[in-house]
């Protein structure tokens, strides 16, 4: 479920649906939203690749992908980020995510 920058940018090249919680360990909001997001995705069956990315372990990654704040989703089809949401979002709103990248 966790992932390096270097996994995630060879899947963004390769084309690949994702969405990526990006967030941090002094993250309070972080902390509360990882566990919703880690639950959807272990009920996800539907090919959406899921994953959380540490900013502070893969700081090039995040500067790349323009991060100011964490928690930060992204949500990547194609080789393009096609939408961000920052803050904390309830399992409805992350299962929205994941439901609007299927039909995309």
């Amino acid at each position: 479920m966790e992932i390096t920058g270097l996994e995630l940018e060879q899947k963004i090249k390769n084309g690949e649906k994702l969405i990526v919680e990006l967030w941090a360990t002094w993250c309070g909001p972080c902390k509360m939203m990882k566990p919703v997001f880690e639950k959807v995705a272990r009920e996800n069956s539907n090919g959406i690749q899921m994953y959380t990315m540490d900013v502070d372990q893969n700081r090039d990654t995040a500067m790349k992908l323009g991060i100011r704040s964490v928690p930060t989703i992204k949500v990547i089809n194609g080789g393009n980020i096609t939408q961000t949401k920052v803050g904390v979002l309830q399992e409805q709103e992350i299962k929205g995510l994941v439901q609007e990248l299927i039909n995309e």
